[in-house]
């Protein structure tokens, strides 16, 4: 049952003259207020009828209160009916029996006669009614005026129901409107109005306004269950790093405790919730922490045991972590409590398991999707060896077609190529670079393609590539190691050497010295003219599906009739070097002018005067070779006596 608060009335100003000033200062500082966000449910509950209300919670507090309505009561005081006062402060005790008696009562001045009908709306609360009578007494008498009580009372009453159906509505920037059109009206704020105001400046952003309306209500009001609720108010509308400053103002007890013990729990979920988003609050005690995970076992919350959850694996306790999440998900909760049960599963290394949550919760959360294929990714990029069952690599493979992601088909194609199984490979491949090309996708497509020889495909993935991927270019560059040997799964079995002497020690070769082996140019190139460079088509042949049978394209970019496709790569900002630029030859100026290759994003150049900076140097470009024709630029493909000419050409294109 909430008790009743001492000494407070809402007719009159709630608080003295030191606080009335404070708030004037806030309102004369305050800028221009920011936009409007929506609004969010507060702690305090406020009865719209008559007084604020705090209504009590799922864990009762000992703060809870009720605002006394003492109009009526100061209505009589002001008239001098004594009998009605008495009778009034007797169903005020009945009904609060905390309750005390104002000691003003007597000072009240009487109201002239006439205005007693106009009390009776005041006190009705019919404000368009008593300022309709207003109104219609001025036109009939132009010298008549309500007294100053009245007016007073009527102008705090209005502005009073326009703050309260403003902040109703969430027109935040109207309510602080109202204040600033009009100042008198902060002498004269009920409690719940100033927390409204505090609040309204809250929503527009201005944090700063609404802290110092704050800490004006805490300096100002000794009622311990008003600053309960005010703080209560302020966790519900200001970042935990801004609250904290309001806390240290809290009254020691006799035992040493804050005042604001009972709300000890809000404030250590704020706080860990504070924490998880990454701002500065206060520290979370232990025993604060115990008392919170106690509270949220008694009342089955998953919210409050996910937030537990989620608290441990930030501090990397993820047994600790895991076991709030499975509480969490035994008591109803959703695919985020899921994905942090992944994730502790993940971090203690026990993936399979976390394989098999993260697939089961997939439907509800991208995220869950997300996590489920990356952890069966893991298990393929082991290759050959990992032990995947059939069916785990049947429901992986329905996900990625139906997702249609390239990571998963890139994944599956790797698999595939490393159990020597190139048909399937070719085809994860083909849909990894489809749905989404990367260097290492297009690497895989082209190498299952080599294996399966069908030269004509791998040279026109080779082909379009140039200019983007490097290490997809240089297999065409690629001289073969006649003495190499193959010593992947897939290589031949080869017949039993017959022992043989021992040879005799030959002398030791030089070692060349570091940045020699990019001085040599070489004698011959391992790519024959009609291999490489080749026009072919730029699009990605399944990167959009075909049309039903019978049907045909329409108002699409592929029917544009293009010229013939440019035989000479342009430069890509990004990339670095093609393979072939170490023999002299460049690519066309990208769309930028920018003739030379340049590092990946992201990478830093090198220091000035190091190794790196010369090696990058030669890497992209540093030989200032100029452009040349297509016609001209890969001529000495052909003939090996000229790999070696440098000399400087026209620059020029063939559409």
């Amino acid at each position: 049952m909430p008790r009743a608060l001492k000494r407070h009335r809402p007719d009159r100003a709630w608080a003295g003259p030191a606080l009335a000033g404070a708030l004037l200062a806030v309102l004369t500082a305050a800028g221009e207020t920011r936009a409007e966000t929506a609004p969010q449910p507060g702690v305090v509950q406020l009865n719209e009828r008559r007084a604020p209300v705090i209504l009590d919670s799922a864990e009762p507090r000992n703060g809870d209160v009720e605002i006394v309505d003492e109009s009526a009561l100061r209505f009589y005081a002001a008239q001098k009916q004594t009998d009605r006062v008495q009778a009034e402060i007797a169903r005020l005790r009945r009904r609060h029996p905390n309750w005390v008696v104002p000691s003003d009562l007597d000072t009240l001045k009487p109201s002239p006669p006439e205005e007693a009908a106009m009390w009776d709306l005041f006190t009705a609360g019919r404000f368009d009614d008593l300022r309709t009578a207003i109104t219609s007494r001025q036109a009939a008498d132009p010298s008549w005026r309500p007294s100053e009580e009245l007016a007073r009372k009527f102008n705090r009453g209005t502005f009073r129901n326009a703050a309260k159906a403003a902040a109703r509505e969430g027109a935040w920037n109207e309510v602080l409107a109202r204040v600033r059109a009009e100042p008198e009206a902060v002498r004269s704020l009920d409690i719940d109005i100033a927390w409204i105001v505090a609040e309204a400046y809250a929503r527009t952003g201005d944090v700063a306004q609404a802290v110092a309306f704050y800490r004006s209500i805490l300096t100002s009001h000794p009622e311990t269950a008003l600053r309960l609720a005010t703080i209560q108010k302020a966790m519900s509308v200001l970042p935990m790093g801004q609250v904290e400053p309001l806390l240290a103002l809290g009254q020691k007890a006799a035992d040493g405790m804050s005042e604001f013990r009972p709300i000890q729990l809000d404030v250590t979920r704020a706080r860990i919730a504070a924490i998880l988003r990454g701002e500065a609050v206060g520290p979370v005690e232990p025993g604060d922490l115990a008392a919170l995970g106690e509270a949220a076992r008694k009342l089955r919350d998953p919210g409050q045991l996910s937030l537990l959850g989620w608290y441990a694996y930030h501090r990397r306790q993820f047994r600790e972590a895991l076991e709030w999440f499975k509480t969490a998900l035994a008591r109803g909760g959703d695919a985020t409590v899921a994905t942090g049960q992944v994730l502790a599963l993940r971090e203690m290394g026990q993936e399979r398991e976390a394989e098999e949550v993260a697939f089961a919760w997939r439907g509800p959360s991208v995220t869950n999707t997300a996590l489920y294929i990356d952890l069966v990714e893991r298990q393929l990029a082991w290759g050959a060896g990992s032990s995947l069952e059939p069916a785990r690599l049947d429901r992986f493979a329905k996900v990625v077609l139906t997702l249609g992601t390239g990571e998963g088909a890139q994944a599956l194609g790797w698999y595939a190529y490393n159990a020597c199984q190139f048909e399937a490979a070719a085809d994860w491949f083909q849909r990894a670079v489809a749905w989404k090309p990367r260097e290492s996708s297009v690497l895989g497509y082209a190498l299952a393609l080599s294996r399966l020889k069908r030269m004509h495909d791998y040279w026109e993935v080779v082909n379009r590539y140039d200019g983007l991927f490097p290490k997809v270019v240089d297999l065409a560059f690629t001289v073969p190691d006649p003495q190499a040997r193959d010593t992947s799964p897939c290589a031949p079995v080869r017949a039993e050497a017959q022992p043989q002497a021992a040879a005799p020690a030959a002398r030791a070769s030089r070692v060349p010295k570091p940045g020699q082996q990019a001085q040599v140019q070489p004698t011959g190139l391992p790519v024959k003219r009609s291999e490489f460079p080749i026009a072919v088509a730029a699009e990605n042949p399944l990167r959009f599906p075909e049309p039903p049978a019978g049907t045909k394209r329409t108002r699409e970019y592929l029917e544009e009739v293009r010229s013939a496709q440019p035989l000479i790569a342009r430069r890509v900002i990004g990339v670095g070097s093609m393979p072939y630029e170490r023999y002299g030859y460049t690519l066309l100026p990208g769309w930028t002018g920018k003739d030379q290759a340049s590092l990946p994003a992201g990478l830093p150049n090198p220091p000035a005067g190091t190794l790196a900076q010369t090696d990058l140097a030669v890497a992209t470009g540093g030989l200032n070779v100029t452009q040349t024709r297509d016609g001209d630029r890969f001529s000495p493909f052909d003939t090996a006596a000229n790999a070696g000419r440098g000399t400087a050409r026209l620059t020029g294109q063939d559409r």
